[in-house]
């Protein structure tokens, strides 16, 4: 037995799918499970319905939104005082898991060098395509799910090395959290994953893609794909990740591959407008006010990125020559960015 798999549903206004989510997490055949929900403050009750109709999850209520990094940290602090708790499992309050997610998901970190392990995400709507199916990181401090709108089958049927994993449905070891720490929480929402991704590599740790460990995604039901905050989210934590993770060899050439990856997307963007009064596209690029604020904040907060930099020091393993290998294994380039820069 690998040990107890304490599986954190972070909850926000979730009414129209958190039973669905909750019932399949906790009908898994993988034997030792416990389901913690927290709830965010819900205005439409929807933490109610878990309070009420499922006795058997651990019900973690919320005065306010805390957001996903302290949302789920506080869940991730109820499954580490389970001392039976070997592995902490992120899943998004929008996702239906099939029956065996989370023993397909165990399977790969029965391996002590494997600290987290990535499911296969599909969106809910479209089975056969790809949500996430790990994470693949940029030089310029960004980062993309790996199979991204991709056909599903072919090399996402095969387990995979992969650098990290999306917190949408995410398997971390626990001694992971007792070495590198939790979600930051300066982060709120958006790329936590990623910079928590990239602190369990510095340390040492390696990433699996479970391809049975299938989770229907709904994507976005929490915020719109292309909303005004989730782009400042974006822009501002990108910068962070950037200065708080890459050896500033590749902070400074960060910051030229930023700029050229942010021109090919305006010139890809002006060969193709739409029609007078055609609705967006939705690879549109982000809106420039948001998107300028986001920069200026991660500008600011940069005094505080580095002294957490230097944090990482007490863990750090991997060398400028190893991150620049994990650029040329898990990275991607330009031209396989999104124009949006998300």
């Amino acid at each position: 037995m690998a040990g107890r798999a304490c599986v954190v549903v972070l909850n926000w206004n979730g009414r129209n799918y958190i039973r669905d989510c909750v019932r399949s997490a906790l009908s898994q055949t993988y034997p030792e499970v416990r389901v913690i929900v927290v709830d965010n403050g819900s205005p439409d009750r929807s933490g109610e319905i878990v309070r009420d109709e499922f006795p058997e999850a651990t019900y973690v209520p919320l005065p306010e939104n805390l957001h996903f990094a302290r949302g789920s940290n506080a869940g991730i602090e109820v499954a580490l005082q389970d001392p039976e708790c070997s592995f902490v499992v992120t899943l998004n309050n929008d996702t239906k898991v099939e029956p065996d997610w989370l023993a397909e998901l165990v399977r790969p970190a029965r391996d002590p060098r494997v600290g987290t392990v990535a499911s296969k995400l599909v969106f809910m709507d479209r089975p056969n395509v790809i949500n996430s199916a790990g994470i693949c990181i940029a030089r310029d401090g960004s980062g993309l799910d790996r199979g991204w709108m991709e056909r599903d089958g072919g090399p996402f049927d095969e387990p995979a090395d992969v650098f990290g994993a999306s917190a949408g449905a995410a398997l971390y070891r626990r001694e992971v959290f007792a070495k590198v720490g939790r979600f930051d929480a300066d982060f709120v929402a958006y790329y936590e994953d990623l910079d928590l991704a990239w602190r369990a590599r510095l340390a040492g740790w390696e990433a699996r893609y479970a391809p049975a460990s299938v989770v229907h995604h709904k994507y976005s039901a929490s915020s719109a794909p292309r909303s005004p905050w989730k782009t400042y989210q974006g822009e501002r934590n990108r910068i962070w990740n950037l200065v708080q993770n890459y050896p500033w060899r590749h902070v400074a050439t960060g910051i030229p591959w930023n700029a050229a990856r942010l021109g090919v997307a305006l010139a890809r963007r002006l060969g193709r407008r739409p029609p007078s009064g055609a609705a967006s596209e939705p690879d549109a690029p982000p809106s420039v006010g948001p998107f300028l604020r986001g920069r200026i904040d991660g500008y600011a907060g940069l005094r505080r990125a580095i002294a957490k930099r230097r944090l990482r020091d007490a863990y750090r393993v991997a060398d400028a020559s190893t991150v620049s290998r994990w650029f040329r294994t898990y990275g991607v380039g330009i031209a396989g960015m999104p124009m949006g820069g998300e």
